[in-house]
């Protein structure tokens, strides 16, 4: 489900372009209480001829588990589930100039959760911007501008590879910016270079908060040399060097102990790596990606080499029916922190992500969609060092086009995380509970089912 711009942090993060079409609720492919809005404006501006188009969706939805409250530790009161509804207006812009293309649109959602107490509505806010510009037929440059803001901190995890995949009741915003510049250096050999940034931040303050573990910049730069071996093949080589500063300046663990801060996970990363694009036929393209991630751990005098991988396959089959396939494998953050005997924290997590997405139109006014994802990840260092996790995403969207302004639609979602994580419970004063042993307080199961209608003009 990516569409690929220049490398660089679309290098590292390719997905980021078609999951602007979807609504997440844990990350990748956007399966969320509102999963797969089923809503393309450029395809609503080539049917209408406008350069604007309004659109506002009304849904009622039921979750069996709003909270993702873990369902295999003894402990658990267990799942509470609950009905609902969402109002999501939106509006976005395709202006297409001679030399220049820009795109921008807005999308608000509000939730509303009978039997989720004590916080029953969510929020959101998503606002995205494109702007293209060729200044000639060998050069042209690209900006990229992404603003997301929930009460759901996994609505802003759209870096392809979900780091937080538990629900917390905490407010926060990520902000995604990138400049990426392409010119032709002779008539088969060309470069691209950009910058990308990510900042997240969360709402909540204090020792061991969200902000503690999570706050943070990103920063990416990165350099790609491409030959054009024929019209159909371009083979690349590039870097790119990441830098990791977590920002909150809070200890990581209540009462400070052991007293490590935030930017204690500080990390830089250097990523080298080979690949080719590849159009087999106008309607089938496939791109790869395949190198190192040399990691270094700046306050912890350690540092790692993995592996990086970034392949994906796009195949149009028909008009309006398609389908993409790919498998991402990277260094990611991780919200687990926990200490070993030497004191040193879990740093972050080596995660593979594959991914399948499947739009059919089954009629001229029906249209099924179908995401798919697992994940599993490894964490690295501290007391949960080596330890996975797997999370499992699904969803099933049918769209039912009456006429040019009004769609039905429905649809299903499952999310599933099984952890090897263990955590000891603890007090509203943070002192651990239950004789300190250890329960699996993050494994959950989640099903969601919702229908509704939505107006576009």
């Amino acid at each position: 489900m990516f569409l690929r711009p220049s490398v660089g942090r679309s290098g590292v993060g390719s997905i980021r372009m078609h999951m602007n079409k979807v609504v997440t609720s844990a990350g990748l492919l956007a399966l969320g209480a509102a999963a797969v809005y089923g809503y393309d404006p450029e395809m609503t501006r080539a049917q209408s001829g406008r350069w604007w188009t309004v659109s506002a969706t009304v849904r009622g939805f039921y979750d069996d588990n709003p909270t993702l409250t873990p369902d295999k530790s003894p402990i658990s009161p267990g799942p509470k589930d609950t009905f609902g509804f969402e109002v999501s207006p939106s509006a976005h812009i395709n202006l297409p100039l001679e030399q220049t293309f820009i795109r921008a649109g807005y999308v608000y959602s509000l939730r509303y959760f009978d039997r989720r107490d004590p916080h029953n509505v969510d929020q959101s806010h998503e606002f995205n911007a494109l702007l293209r510009h060729a200044f000639s037929p060998r050069s042209d440059i690209a900006v990229t501008e992404g603003f997301f803001y929930s009460d759901e901190p996994t609505v802003l995890d759209r870096n392809g590879i979900v780091t937080v995949p538990t629900r917390t009741d905490v407010t926060g915003l990520h902000n995604h910016g990138a400049i990426d510049y392409n010119v032709a250096l002779t008539q088969v050999l060309s470069l691209g270079v950009g910058y990308a940034n990510d900042w997240y931040d969360y709402d909540d303050s204090g020792a061991g908060s969200r902000s503690a573990v999570l706050d943070r910049l990103e920063h990416y730069l990165h350099a790609d040399l491409r030959y054009q071996i024929d019209p159909t093949l371009v083979a690349l080589i590039g870097y790119q060097l990441g830098i990791k500063n977590y920002t909150a300046d809070e200890f990581l663990f209540p009462g400070g102990v052991p007293p490590l801060q935030s930017d204690s996970r500080d990390s830089i990363s250097h990523y080298i790596y080979a690949g080719v694009d590849h159009d087999f036929s106008y309607k089938l393209r496939g791109s790869v990606r395949l190198g190192v991630q040399i990691t270094d751990y700046m306050h912890q005098d350690e540092s790692d080499v993995s592996p990086y991988a970034d392949a994906s396959l796009n195949y149009t089959y028909m008009p309006g029916s398609s389908v993409r396939v790919g498998i991402k494998h990277q260094r990611v953050t991780t919200d687990i922190v926990t200490v070993d005997a030497k004191g040193q924290p879990t740093l972050d997590q080596e995660t593979t992500a594959g991914y399948v997405e499947v739009t059919h139109q089954i009629t001229r006014s029906l249209t099924a969609n179908l995401l798919g994802q697992i994940q599993h990840g490894t964490l690295t260092g501290g007391g949960a060092d080596d330890m996975n996790e797997d999370l499992f995403l699904l969803g099933l969207n049918l769209a039912y086009r009456i006429d040019p302004h009004w769609t039905v639609e429905g649809g299903y979602n499952f999310d599933m995380l099984d952890s090897d994580i263990q955590s000891v419970p603890v007090n509203a004063a943070g002192i651990p509970a239950l004789g300190g042993k250890r329960y699996d307080l993050r494994s959950f199961e989640r099903n969601r089912v919702y229908i509704g209608l939505r107006a576009t003009y």
